[in-house]
């Protein structure tokens, strides 16, 4: 760690945040210059804009990972998101083959807010999905079942499917993740986002009597539909879902299309799969972002996604009208926790050699759960 050499004081939290933007972005900048690259700051698209502009990359949480797992100059990752994001880049940057590279050297990876979590990650524990499993050997044969995980998971839930067998997928690449795994197995176990898992299996054409839902609170697998019989289900889904992208439905695309019929409706594919139907684009964020970019000058978008990054869009192509789907600004309020006051706490302890917000994978989980992200890298 560096020595504070005296000219960086850290102070306590509370006492951050009585200080002002420009007095932390002073601070914050300080730091950036004393440390260089050993200090390397990751931002999230859905963080606020005063947060971006000290990122040294931008980006979703596994391209971020990925960015930080091949870099070979950092000491420290500060990775401005929520927690099961920095866990994927602590799991990846610590790799052996890239301790190897750094001659042994771990990085150490700090959260901006400790306390910054994923309500949908939250849906699935490692508990709560053991148990699911031993229940679902009631129905299937578990060897016929291969666990996929959303990279939006913790590292307990991404080991526990690297151990059986499974890998993780992201929104862009969820369907040649579940290809791959219908080519290993008769089922798949999809968790946490029942929406993304719905509506990938219907893009790939699966019926819904084919897909059946793991009810936590009742603890028993459901068919999706009256009907339909647990013995023909080919999908199981989690019932975890992102409450920032179920807050767009239908009335909003209808509302949407009566008001502004020359508007172009673009969603993430965490929406509900009636929305997703309703749309005229569904994707990732990068999607969205590359779709949006390529679009003509005075093109109208409104855009089922979190606000700060509808936000940013509407700033970034000016020339284009770009409005958030509906009447509701979508903001993830976990993202929103970070605010300048926690990057500079974060950032002032590194430099002092007094560290916070460190986010660690367990050295008996970590091995699993970078088999079930390597998996994936290798089978997209």
């Amino acid at each position: 760690m560096i020595e504070t050499s005296g000219n960086i004081k850290p102070l306590l939290l509370a006492e951050y945040v009585t200080l002002s933007n420009d007095e932390l972005d002073s601070r914050i900048k300080a730091v950036r210059e004393l440390l260089g690259d050993r200090l390397l700051i990751l931002g999230h698209h859905y963080q606020r804009s005063e947060i971006i502009k000290h990122t040294d990359l931008i980006g979703d949480s596994f391209a971020l990972s990925q960015a930080a797992a091949q870099n070979r100059t950092c000491d420290f990752i500060v990775f401005c998101g929520v927690h099961f994001m920095a866990e994927t880049a602590e799991v990846l940057a610590n790799a052996p083959e890239n301790l190897a590279a750094r001659n042994g050297r771990k990085v150490f990876v700090a959260l901006s807010d400790a306390e910054a979590g994923c309500p949908m990650a939250d849906t699935a524990t490692i508990n709560q999905v053991e148990t699911a499993w031993a229940e679902l050997a009631r129905h299937f044969d578990l060897a016929s079942i291969v666990p996929v995980t959303y990279v939006n998971s913790t590292a307990a839930i991404k080991a526990f499917c690297g151990r059986h067998g499974g890998l993780a997928c992201t929104s862009s690449n969820a369907m040649a993740v579940l290809q791959w795994a219908f080519e290993h197995g008769d089922r798949v176990f999809f968790l946490p986002d029942q929406m993304l898992g719905q509506n990938t299996a219907r893009q790939m054409s699966i019926p819904c009597e084919q897909i059946c839902l793991w009810n936590r609170e009742q603890e028993q697998l459901q068919p999706l539909t009256p009907d339909a019989n647990l013995a023909d289900c080919r999908v199981i889904l989690w019932d975890g879902a992102c409450p920032i992208h179920l807050r767009f439905g239908s009335d909003a695309v209808a509302e949407t299309r009566r008001k502004l019929p020359d508007a172009k409706i673009i969603v993430h594919p965490e929406c509900y799969p009636e929305v997703v139907e309703q749309a005229d684009f569904a994707g990732s964020t990068n999607m969205i972002i590359d779709t949006i970019a390529a679009s003509e000058p005075e093109s109208h978008w409104a855009v089922g996604t979190e606000w700060h990054l509808v936000e940013r869009l509407a700033g970034q192509f000016s020339d284009r009208t770009i409005t958030t789907l509906g009447r509701v600004e979508a903001v993830c309020e976990t993202m929103s926790q970070t605010r300048l006051a926690n990057l500079c706490h974060v950032l002032e302890h590194i430099a002092a050699g007094t560290p916070v917000n460190q986010v660690a994978v367990d050295d008996a989980i970590a091995p699993d759960a970078r088999v079930c992200l390597q998996r994936m890298l290798k089978n997209q």
